[in-house]
């Protein structure tokens, strides 16, 4: 007799994309185990923005693209979650910001306002009259225009502690070698074996272990890098992209609070992209110089600075650029998944399940006293200031 798997599934890497997936996998039955061998969220989720992108970013070219379609329904997905109407209950996450919001400089302003009063994008951004910038963007010499795009964004931290708690009692610490069997895949971890029908891996650069064992290539798997800046004591709040004449954002700002209650900016875009060449102290003077351009009005004059690197792992594509949507390979039963941006982690639950044989039915097992992971400390909380 063909012996039974401990666990319908069992998942590698305890940030959003494993974390989500493991949710939505008990919620439809199935028995599942989550093994993080770090902390929770390190890596790629902490070092998010926390922006559940509707695609609008991928549109600042003026052209509703591919990135575009498949991030166009992520917003409203996200706020059922947190209303608690959602394919998941996320009520107990917090957002940092209701809108991300998109500002253009004063000399593009005429270009951008057919775009956005367009009816590919009616109902997805709203013209903010001069009253409602927020107090950093109050430079009419500078900024031309500020638009609030149907897009909130997450506290991360928040929303690792409210998903860990979905999970509690499937989620452990380890780290795992893993025996694939003829009906099941066995795992080695913290001095146990645990036997599961499927293994789902999504842990980011660590799939990419996974590939020789699978007979995949490298090419299967793509790094892009990035060095995010970090501005400590930040002039304000603000969450927002900074429209230019690329086709990505000149910068994407999102403010956070230290434990110690101070305000940090946590910049991406183009500036975070260029950085990767940089040394931090080459990004740091690149900064400066382009918040002197951007918003000359701002004092920094009590902030601190650091730059942060970022090493996003994703499915390859052939061009190297950024995949479309999530990307899951499969063999046997074994499956690696790769989200490509945090607020598709939905979407990437749902190939996974759609990939699943029904649940079992089996008993969600007990682990007794095997630890569970902490939450990993957010970039901001361990930078070293200059």
């Amino acid at each position: 007799m063909t012996s039974q798997p401990d666990v319908d599934v069992a998942i590698l890497g305890g940030g959003i994309a494993g974390l989500w997936l493991l949710a939505r996998l008990r919620r439809a039955g199935y028995s599942a185990l989550l093994l993080e061998n770090h902390a929770l969220g390190a890596g790629q989720t902490l070092a998010s923005q926390g922006i559940i992108h509707g695609g609008l970013k991928y549109a600042i070219d003026l052209k509703l693209n591919a990135d575009s379609a498949a991030l166009a329904d992520m917003p409203a997905r996200w706020r059922a979650c947190l209303d608690g109407s959602g394919e998941i209950d996320l009520r107990a996450a917090k957002l940092a910001a209701e809108r991300h919001l998109f500002w253009a400089r004063r000399t593009l302003t005429s270009r951008i306002a057919g775009f956005f009063g367009s009816k590919l994008v009616r109902g997805r951004v709203d013209a903010l009259a001069q009253n409602q910038w927020p107090a950093v963007l109050q430079d009419a010499d500078h900024v031309g225009a500020v638009y609030a795009l149907d897009e909130c964004v997450l506290d991360v931290p928040a929303l690792l502690a409210a998903l860990a708690a979905l999970g509690e009692g499937c989620i452990k610490a380890g780290q795992a070698t893993i025996a694939p069997q003829d009906n099941h895949v066995a795992l080695q971890v913290a001095g146990r074996r645990i036997t599961a029908g499927t293994l789902v891996s999504t842990a980011g650069a660590g799939n990419e272990a996974l590939l020789p064992q699978l007979g995949l290539p490298p090419q299967s798997a793509q790094r892009r890098p990035l060095q995010m800046l970090l501005v400590d004591n930040a002039p304000g709040l603000l969450w927002a992209h900074c429209f230019d004449t690329s086709d990505k954002p000149r910068v994407t700002i999102t403010t956070h609070r230290k434990n110690d209650g101070a305000l940090v900016w946590y910049v991406g875009g183009l500036l975070a992209e260029n950085g990767v060449a940089q040394s931090e102290a080459d990004l740091i003077a690149a900064a400066r110089q382009e918040f002197a351009t951007l918003l000359p009005k701002l004092d920094f004059s009590r902030s601190r600075f650091a730059g942060f690197r970022v090493d996003r792992a994703e499915g390859a594509t052939d061009d190297g650029r950024k995949p479309e949507g999530p990307v899951l390979k499969r063999v046997g039963n074994i499956m690696l998944s790769w989200p490509t941006k945090l607020a598709l982690a939905p979407q990437l639950a749902d190939l996974v399940l759609a990939a699943l044989p029904p649940a079992s039915g089996r008993v969600q097992p007990a682990f007794g006293d095997w630890a569970a992971p902490q939450i990993a400390p957010a970039p901001w909380e361990v930078a070293t200031w200059r």
